[in-house]
C-alpha cells in the first residue's frame, strides 16, 4: 500500500467514525425534542449504550470501505469540485471537534478532573458550553489561516491552550485561586517554578500527554494535507481576528447581546464565583478587560487636593514616644509561608516549633497579620507593607508589582518617606531578583540596594536547596554592622517555600501524628522548616542585643502554606470553620512580632494588615508621620484588619455594616492611592511631603 492509498484509506475510516458520532447525535437530539441537555445526560449515564451504538454504525459503515473507495475516486473525476469542498468540510469538523475537545477539558480542569461535576456543569450551563466552543473556534481558524495545515492547526491550539487548562488546576488546586492573564507575566521564570510544583505533577498524566502528541504527529503525517485558495485563508484570517476581537472583548462590543443571550454574566465581587458560573475560558477572557485599579469617578486635582487637605493636621498620637534623637534602624522581615502549625487541632506534635516566637510576643509588641493572600503572591504582602495601600481596591487576582508599580518611575512608601529623614535603605530577597518583577519594583519604591542569591554574601543553603534562614539573618546583620546611617531593611525570606518533599532538612525534630502517613510526613518537612525560621529569629534578637545599636523588627509571615493539592491536609486535620467569614479569616492570619531592643512599650494588636505596619512602626520609634499615615491612622481607629469585602474591629469581630463616616473615609482612601499609585500623584507634596 503506497502513501496515497494510506492517506485516502486514513481519511475514510476518519470520515465514517465522524459520520458515524453525527448520526448518533441527531438520532439522539429528535428522539429527545433537541434538547442538548438531555444529549449529554445521556452521554454520561448510558456511556456504553454510546459505545456500543458507534461502534455498530462504525462498523456497519466500514463494510461498504471498497465501494466508498471507488465512489470516491469516481467523484473526484467527474466533479473536481467535490475535493475542494471536502477540504472545507474537513476544516469545519476538525474545527469543531477541537474546540469541544478543548472546552470541555477546560471545564474538566475547572472542577479539579472530576467528571461528574464537568458533565454537570455543561448540563446545566450549556449555553455558556457552546459559547466557548465557539469563540476556541474561531481561534482555531485564525491559527489555521496563518498555518495553513488543518492538522498541524489542531495540535498546536490543542496543545497550547490545554497546558494552559493544566496550569489553571494546579494553581486552582495547590492554592484554591484561578489562573489569572497577569499569571503569564511571570512565564519566563517556569525553570524555577516547575521545581516547585514538581511533586504535584503524576507521571501517568505526563507519559498521557506525550502519548497524545506522538499519535497526533503520526496522523499529522499520515493524513493528506487539504489545499485552499490564499485568497480564503486571508479572507478567515481577518474575520477571524476581527470576530475573535469582538468576542474576547464581549462587553465592549457588539457580542454583548450573544455574551448575554448565551447566559455568560462577569461577577465582580468573586473570582472563585466568576470562574464556577461562566467556565474556565469566559472567566479567564473577562479578566483582560477589568482594570487592576479602577479610577474611581469623582478623580480629578481639585478633589484630591481637597481630601489630601483634610488629613494634613490630623495628629493622632495613640502614646507615641516624643524622642526625635532616635532613629532606630527599621527591619521588615517577611518570612516565607510562616504560620503556626499547631493550629490543627487534630493533629499531634511532639513538640513546639514556635518557642521562641511565643516567648518574645509576651515580651514585645505581637499579634497576628491578615494577610491579603494565601499559599503565594507574595508581592502583595510586600506591596501592602511598603505602600500602606489596601490591595483590596484592586481587582481580585492582580498583582501591582507586575501590572503597573515597575512601569512608574516613582511610587511613595515608608522607604522614600525615610530616606528624607536620613535613612539608608536595603532590600534582601535569597532568590532569582527578576521574580515578581522586584529588580524594578524596588526601583521605583527607592530603594538603594537591592541583594539576592547571587549578590548577598551568606549563601548557606538547606538541604533542600534554598538559602537558609539563618544566611538571611547573618546577612542583614552584617548589614547593620556595616552601614554608619540609621538603616531601613525590606528583608523576604526563602526557606519555607513550597514544596515539602523529605529531605529538606537532615533531621526532622519534631515528629507529627494523627493524619495520613504521607500526611504526616509533609508536615513534618514544614514543621521542621518553621522550627528553624523561629531559631534563626531568636539568634537575630540576641546579636541585636550584643550589638546595641536601636532597632525594631517587624517579624511576620506572608501568607499560610500550601499543605496538600486542595487543601488536602487542612481539610483532613478539619480546619475549616462551617462559617466562610471565618474561614477568610483563618486562612490568611500568620504571626506577627515586633521586637525593638531599646524601651518601647508593648501592646497587643490583635489581627492587623500588613499596610497599617508603617505607622505602628512610627508610633513606637516616636517618629513624625507623614500626612499620609494620618489617614491610615484613621482608618486604623475604625478598622483593624481589611481584606476584601472583610473588614475586622478589635477582637476579630466582623464589621456587617458600615457608617457614613466609615464610608466616606474609605472612599478618601481610595481617591488618594489611585492617585499616588495610577494618578498624577496630585497630592503626593502633601501626603509625603515630597518636592
Amino acid at each position: 500500500m503506497n502513501r496515497q492509498q494510506v492517506q485516502n484509506t486514513t481519511l475514510l475510516i476518519t470520515y465514517n467514525a465522524y459520520f458515524a458520532l453525527l448520526f448518533l447525535f441527531i438520532i439522539k437530539l429528535t428522539r429527545n425534542n433537541f434538547s442538548i441537555d438531555n444529549l449529554i445526560t445521556w452521554f454520561q449515564t448510558d456511556t456504553k449504550k454510546l459505545l456500543i451504538y458507534f461502534l455498530v454504525l462504525f462498523g456497519l459503515s466500514l463494510a461498504t470501505y471498497k465501494l466508498q473507495i471507488k465512489g470516491h475516486q469516481s467523484l473526484r473525476r467527474k466533479y473536481p469540485w467535490i475535493s475542494i469542498v471536502g477540504n472545507y468540510f474537513t476544516l469545519l469538523y476538525v474545527s469543531v471537534l477541537t474546540a469541544f475537545i478543548i472546552n470541555y477539558f477546560f471545564q474538566y480542569f475547572q472542577w479539579l478532573r472530576d467528571p461528574v461535576l464537568t458533565t454537570r456543569w455543561i448540563t446545566e450551563n450549556t449555553r455558556q458550553f457552546v459559547a466557548g466552543v465557539l469563540y476556541l473556534q474561531i481561534l482555531f481558524i485564525l491559527a489555521w489561516s496563518i498555518i495553513g495545515n488543518v492538522y498541524i492547526s489542531a495540535l498546536i491550539t490543542s496543545v497550547s491552550l490545554l497546558l494552559m487548562g493544566f496550569v489553571h488546576y494546579n494553581k486552582l488546586n495547590l492554592r484554591t485561586e484561578p489562573l489569572y492573564p497577569m499569571d503569564f507575566l511571570q512565564v519566563g521564570h517556569l525553570k524555577e517554578v516547575i521545581p516547585m510544583v514538581s511533586e504535584y505533577l503524576s507521571i501517568g498524566s505526563i507519559l498521557l500527554f506525550l502519548l497524545f502528541i506522538i499519535i497526533f504527529v503520526l496522523l499529522i503525517m499520515i493524513l493528506p494535507r487539504t489545499k485552499t485558495n490564499i485568497w480564503v485563508r486571508v479572507l478567515l484570517f481577518v474575520s477571524s481576528v476581527y470576530l475573535l476581537y469582538s468576542y474576547t472583548f464581549f462587553p465592549k462590543t457588539f457580542m454583548k447581546k450573544f455574551a448575554d443571550f448565551s447566559n455568560i454574566a462577569i461577577v465582580q465581587w468573586s473570582q472563585i464565583s466568576n470562574y464556577e458560573e461562566n467556565g474556565f475560558l469566559f472567566g479567564f477572557l473577562s479578566n483582560l478587560f477589568n482594570d487592576g485599579f479602577e479610577k474611581p469617578a469623582d478623580y480629578s486635582k481639585a478633589n484630591v487636593l481637597e481630601v489630601a487637605n483634610k488629613y494634613l493636621d490630623k495628629t493622632e498620637s495613640k502614646g507615641t514616644i516624643t524622642n526625635d534623637s532616635i532613629k532606630p534602624n527599621i527591619i521588615y522581615l517577611m518570612s516565607e509561608a510562616f504560620w503556626d502549625p499547631t493550629k490543627l487541632e487534630n493533629v499531634s506534635f511532639s513538640g513546639d516549633p514556635m518557642v521562641h516566637l511565643r516567648r518574645l510576643s509576651q515580651k514585645y509588641t505581637s499579634g497576628q497579620t491578615l494577610s491579603p493572600v494565601f499559599g503565594g503572591a507574595t508581592a502583595n504582602v510586600e506591596f501592602e507593607a511598603l505602600t500602606g495601600i489596601t490591595t483590596s481596591f484592586l481587582k481580585i487576582g492582580s498583582i501591582p508589582f507586575q501590572e503597573f508599580v515597575d512601569n512608574k518611575e516613582f511610587i511613595p512608601t515608608i522607604v522614600s518617606d525615610l530616606e528624607n529623614k536620613g535613612y539608608q535603605s536595603l532590600a534582601i530577597h535569597p532568590y532569582n531578583r527578576v521574580f515578581y518583577k522586584r529588580n524594578r519594583v524596588y526601583n521605583t519604591f527607592g530603594i538603594d540596594l537591592f541583594l539576592d542569591q547571587e549578590t548577598m554574601q551568606n549563601k548557606g543553603r538547606t538541604p533542600g536547596g534554598v538559602i537558609s534562614d539563618e544566611s538571611l539573618t547573618y546577612e542583614l546583620l552584617e548589614s547593620i554592622k556595616n552601614e554608619e546611617n540609621p538603616l531601613f531593611i525590606h528583608a523576604v525570606s526563602m526557606q519555607n517555600h513550597m514544596p515539602y518533599n523529605l529531605g529538606a532538612y537532615e533531621k526532622n525534630e519534631i515528629q507529627v501524628s494523627g493524619l495520613k502517613e504521607e500526611s504526616n510526613t509533609l508536615l513534618e518537612v514544614y514543621t521542621e522548616g518553621i522550627r528553624r525560621t523561629d531559631e534563626s529569629l531568636q539568634l537575630l534578637v540576641n546579636e541585636l542585643e550584643e550589638i546595641g545599636e536601636p532597632t525594631i523588627v517587624v517579624f511576620w509571615g506572608d501568607h499560610l502554606p500550601v499543605l496538600g493539592a486542595n487543601l488536602g491536609i487542612y481539610k483532613e486535620a478539619k480546619f475549616d470553620d462551617e462559617d466562610q467569614k471565618v474561614n477568610d479569616v483563618k486562612y490568611y492570619e500568620t504571626p506577627l512580632l515586633i521586637y525593638s531592643n531599646f524601651d518601647v512599650p508593648s501592646k497587643e494588636l490583635d489581627t492587623v494588615s500588613p499596610f497599617f505596619f508603617g505607622p505602628i512602626v512610627y508610633e513606637m520609634a516616636g517618629m513624625e508621620k507623614p500626612p499620609f499615615y494620618n489617614l491610615l491612622d484613621q482608618i486604623r481607629n475604625e478598622f483593624f484588619a481589611i481584606k476584601g469585602d472583610i473588614k475586622l474591629k478589635e477582637d476579630r469581630q466582623f464589621v456587617t455594616e458600615l457608617t457614613k463616616e466609615q464610608e466616606q473615609l474609605l472612599e478618601d482612601y481610595r481617591l488618594i492611592a489611585y492617585d499616588l499609585l495610577l494618578g498624577k500623584q496630585y497630592s503626593l507634596s502633601l501626603m509625603y511631603n515630597e518636592k
